[in-house]
């Protein structure tokens, strides 16, 4: 099953294109393919099902994970026609992975991506049990905090994305984007909380509840009255034209950027056990978000991905997002918006290479 929202048509339909997909793969890769791994909502049996002209059709992207025994000789060449010819026929993008080894997966860290992937997926080509069998026992454990904060970094950029499309500064890369990228950031907004208070599970069916309940033990979380905006979230996901929300303008952005504000603040004050009072302080505070990539020994490795950005600092470069993004999602009547066009695109742009 790779859509639990949707007809039994559906999922055949789906899983015959998945079987030439592999097919194409392993004919391409031949002897060098370990495994081919589909993740993401429909690895997890989870995914999205949009309705048009009483049609199903897929909605979210297809993520596929590679596994070889050398990734060097990997024709990107031939997966690119692969891909082409499979977002034709899907009519949803199709990402495939940095093809990994072994070697590289029994090293995993315990982060959301791998943490998610282990425990929500289906193999296309291989061994059926190839996760289990490489992945090391701490993508069992729960998640560290810090997951929480990248996620919330990660939807707010998409905000960010949004803000500069509605203000004119780029082309939307498809008719749907602000509306998907709304409902990804309130999607995120209740999943960092979970991760937070150790209430996280991967599978999406039933978060609605574990956050409820959350909501209703912990005084912060209530606080924020975020219930009825993620159980919208979790309907957008499984069926995205279920809902009668449809944020488009650059008021619904800025309303969720709200939420976003509030709920990131809470996630950095619980997991760095400081209490700044608002984001304006956190934003000036000078101190370190993610301590571990950026020790002495990664000093001169930091500062050599700095100066390729024209900075000059020994921090991992994804410190100076942090603090910038609160900044960066404001209304036009608090920024100028020539040098907010500048600030935004720089903050894309690192945030793509160290996202």
């Amino acid at each position: 099953m790779f859509a639990s929202h949707s007809s039994a048509s559906f999922d055949q339909w789906l899983g015959n294109i998945l079987k030439e997909l592999a097919n194409d793969v392993q004919k391409a890769l031949r002897e060098n393919l370990i495994a081919l791994i589909l993740g993401g909502g429909y690895g997890r049996g989870e995914g999205g099902v949009l309705i048009e002209n009483w049609l199903e059709k897929p909605y979210n992207d297809l993520d596929l994970t590679l596994i070889v025994r050398n990734p060097s000789i990997v024709s990107q060449e031939n997966l690119n026609l692969i891909k082409l010819n499979y977002e034709g026929k899907l009519g949803i993008h199709v990402d495939f992975s940095r093809p990994l080894t072994p070697a590289q997966i029994r090293a995993w860290p315990n982060i959301l991506m791998w943490h998610d992937l282990y425990q929500g997926h289906q193999v296309l080509s291989g061994k059926n049990d190839i996760l289990s069998l490489l992945a090391p026992k701490r993508i069992y454990s729960s998640l560290p905090l810090i997951e929480a904060t990248r996620l919330l970094l990660n939807r707010g950029t998409g905000l960010l994305w949004a803000l500069r499309i509605l203000r004119g500064c780029e082309k939307t890369p498809d008719p749907d984007f602000i509306r998907r990228n709304y409902f990804k950031c309130a999607l995120a907004l209740g999943d960092s909380l979970l991760i937070t208070f150790g209430r996280y599970k991967v599978p999406y069916s039933g978060r609605d509840l574990l956050f409820q309940k959350l909501s209703s033990e912990n005084q912060k979380v209530g606080f924020l009255a975020l219930d009825s905006l993620y159980k919208e979230a979790l309907c957008f996901k499984f069926r995205p034209n279920s809902t009668s929300l449809n944020p488009s303008t650059e008021n619904d952005i800025l309303d969720i950027v709200q939420k976003w504000k509030q709920v990131f603040l809470l996630v950095e004050n619980e997991r760095t056990r400081r209490k700044w009072i608002d984001l304006d302080t956190y934003c000036r505070w000078s101190g370190l978000r993610e301590p571990s990539l950026s020790l002495p020994h990664l000093w001169i490795k930091n500062f050599v991905l700095n100066r390729r950005l024209n900075l000059w600092s020994w921090r991992y470069p994804r410190e100076l997002l942090y603090p910038l993004l609160p900044q960066l999602l404001k209304p036009k009547e608090e920024i100028s918006l020539v040098s907010w066009k500048e600030s935004s695109q720089f903050f894309l742009s690192v945030w793509n290479n160290f996202n």
